[in-house]
């Protein structure tokens, strides 16, 4: 019976960033802006100046394209870290992710297009893809 008590702590930790996580347009509406939005996907645009943060949000999964080029650190829940440094006009599908912050390391804003498919739900495993590497 010990043994129960210790899993369902265990559980309901590993869900607690997943539960604080949130739509990024809720928490974060100074750095996104809709440009499209239907039953299927949501298009959005995110554009973060030198040192802006966004509140810890969930994903799911899409396609990006990146207008201009940046630094992103970005942390998951779990406490992984991942910078990523992608090129003007990269693009490419993104996996669902886990609860994380996004921050602009760099030294010029960094902005690009996400199109967010409705029926892809956000990732529940801490350890997804990052952008370039088949997801954000």
């Amino acid at each position: 019976m010990r043994h129960i008590g210790y899993v369902a702590l265990a559980v309901g930790l590993a869900m607690a960033g997943e539960v604080q996580a949130q739509d990024v347009m809720k928490v974060a509406p100074e750095h996104y802006r809709v440009l499209v939005e239907n039953k299927y996907v949501r298009v959005v645009q995110s554009t973060l100046a030198p040192g802006q943060k966004d509140s810890q949000h969930t994903r799911p999964a899409g396609w990006y394209y990146v207008t201009d080029p940046g630094r992103m650190r970005v942390v998951f829940a779990s406490g992984r870290t991942e910078l990523w440094s992608p090129a003007a006009g990269e693009a490419g599908w993104s996996t669902a992710e886990s609860a994380h912050t996004s921050e602009n390391v760099g030294d010029t804003p960094m902005s690009y297009v996400l199109v967010e498919v409705k029926a892809a739900r956000p990732a529940r495993h801490p350890r997804v893809a990052l952008f370039g590497r088949g997801g954000h």
